[in-house]
């Protein structure tokens, strides 16, 4: 027998009432940390597939300046070693359509086998790539190594998210899927600082042991699978509640109840299946309240691009064909990496007081100043100074970005989806993260190479306009969700509120408790 609409608000209320948000909860936040704890090492552990990613973007940008690497794959042009506009654009943007195919791929495999299913898929399609990159001798075969890697990166950046979103307390959550950006960064400072110290060695090797590097995250992912629990959310999805309680009990400590926390949430799995009566599917997440949703959680990897990361990646490369000194913008590369690890450790504590649409709109209009003024330093770049200026901002930059724009996309993008269709939407916020990385990254190379359009520093224009665009976006379609449960934004979007008159958490609560309270 189908639930009738009075079940169904009976139910949405008791879920109300257990997710309500603990903004105010009397218990200090190192106490919550405490009892979380399983959850923080399983959480943090989910993020080597993102920093894995971190780490082939730092691989690109750190080979493509290698010396060694240019020899092999690269051409002379005007006294300088050049890598060809079409294979720097290719092996960036390439690994994108790995992305596309393997986030689609995932979001099915994991709602079908689970999110573990999911990380192993992901982590053997790594391994092979990684292969294939490092036996590679052709432009050709490098291009179909990443491409093979790429697909690894859709399942690790589409289900990371998804699991740290199914287990982690509201109080931590944003913060958890916010590790995400900071274990990018993190990969990227790693790729960089070994890049480092193959710059003075001119055979192959210089190239091939930054390759191999990437075996470790597959590697260690394969042995953390071992232990970790699959998503209790999940498994009650799948009507395997005594797994789910089993699950639980690996996630928390002896104290938490485990009979209460399982009926809770079969409670809000019957709270979806009452909302929604048939199979899900991809067309849903276009549907209704849900679009709206959809297109939020995928536009923040639409407002990363606009800000200019594609450009921000290829500092190495085009500082190098700048004529700046290589040392230099390689220290200047890891000082960056270094500020961005800090501002996404800020961000973490930023985002439970400050909220996640102030510090996205904020970073956008900092992001938008510190383009404008490198593109107009760029018009001056025969001066030293202007080139010393460029090199300083395109690396420090992210120090505003990463606890910005950076760590609050994730965060959003991680939250803002309905349960049910979670897997689905985060399947599609990676398929436009890949397509707008292909997009950038294969634009970029041509704007500032030497031989095509020679824009240099003043590509940056480009992205200060696009930037400008992502911050309109912001203010008019992207609400806070600081400390709301998933039932109360399933209110939200199901009764239409505007951006700016989403609940704070607790006028919500006051609002679910005044209903309870009247029945």
């Amino acid at each position: 027998m189908s639930p009738t609409d009075e079940d169904h608000k009976h139910v949405e209320k008791h879920v109300e009432d257990i997710l309500r948000p603990d903004a105010q909860d009397p218990v200090p936040l190192t106490t919550v940390l405490w009892e979380s704890r399983k959850i923080l090492f399983y959480s943090l552990c989910c993020c080597i597939g993102s920093m894995l990613w971190g780490f082939d973007v730092g691989v690109n940008t750190i080979t493509m300046a290698l010396p060694a690497f240019k020899m092999v794959y690269g051409y002379e042009y005007e006294g300088e070693l050049l890598i060809d506009a079409k294979w720097n654009a290719l092996w960036t943007a390439m690994t994108s359509l790995g992305m596309i195919i393997g986030g689609v791929i995932c979001g099915t495999l994991t709602d079908r086998w689970g999110r573990k299913a999911g990380m192993l898929a992901g982590s053997v399609l790594s391994a092979v790539g990684v292969a294939v990159q490092y036996i590679s001798e052709s432009a050709g075969v490098l291009l179909a190594g990443k491409i093979i890697n790429g697909f690894a990166m859709g399942f690790f950046l589409s289900t990371g998210p998804i699991y740290v979103s199914e287990v982690a307390p509201i109080r931590i959550r944003s913060a958890l899927i916010a590790t995400t950006s900071f274990f990018i960064s993190a990969g990227q400072m790693a790729a960089i600082g070994i890049g480092n110290t193959r710059f003075s060695i001119m055979t192959p090797a210089a190239y091939k042991v930054v390759f191999a590097a990437q075996w470790a995250f597959p590697g260690a992912i394969i042995l953390f699978l071992i232990i970790l629990p699959e998503s209790p959310r999940y498994l009650v999805r799948k009507n395997k509640l005594d797994a789910a309680a089993k699950s639980l009990k690996a996630l928390h400590t002896s104290q938490y109840d485990i009979p209460i926390a399982v009926s809770n949430l079969h409670q809000e799995v019957l709270a979806e299946a009452t909302s929604i009566a048939t199979t899900q599917s991809y067309l849903d997440c276009f549907r209704g309240p849900n679009w709206r949703r959809t297109r939020i959680a995928c536009s923040m990897f639409l407002i990363q691009q606009f800000s200019g990361i594609a450009l921000y990646a290829q500092a190495l490369y085009f500082l190098g064909i700048s004529g700046f000194n290589v040392q230099l913008s390689f220290q200047l590369a890891l000082g960056g990496f270094g500020a961005g690890l800090l501002g996404n450790v800020i961000s973490w504590v930023a985002m439970g007081y400050i909220g996640r649409r102030p510090m996205l709109f904020t970073g956008t209009l900092i992001n938008f100043t510190i383009l404008l003024t490198v593109g107009v330093a760029g018009i001056f770049d025969t001066h030293k100074s202007a080139m010393l200026y460029i090199a300083i901002m395109i690396n420090f930059v992210q120090l505003v970005y990463a606890p910005t724009i950076g760590a609050v996309s994730w965060s959003i993008s991680g939250e803002i989806s309905s349960v049910a269709l979670r897997a689905k939407t985060q399947a599609l916020c990676t398929l436009t993260n890949a397509l707008s990385n292909w997009l950038f990254n294969f634009i970029t190379p041509y704007l500032i190479n030497n031989d095509q359009a020679d824009l240099g520093a003043k590509a940056a224009f480009v992205w200060a306009a696009l930037t400008a665009t992502a911050a309109v976006w912001v203010w008019f379609e992207v609400p806070e969700t600081k400390d709301l449960s998933f039932a109360l934004l399933d209110r939200a979007f199901r009764d239409g509120l505007p951006t700016r008159r989403f609940p704070r958490a607790t006028e919500a609560r006051d609002d679910a408790e005044g209903e309870m309270g009247c029945n």
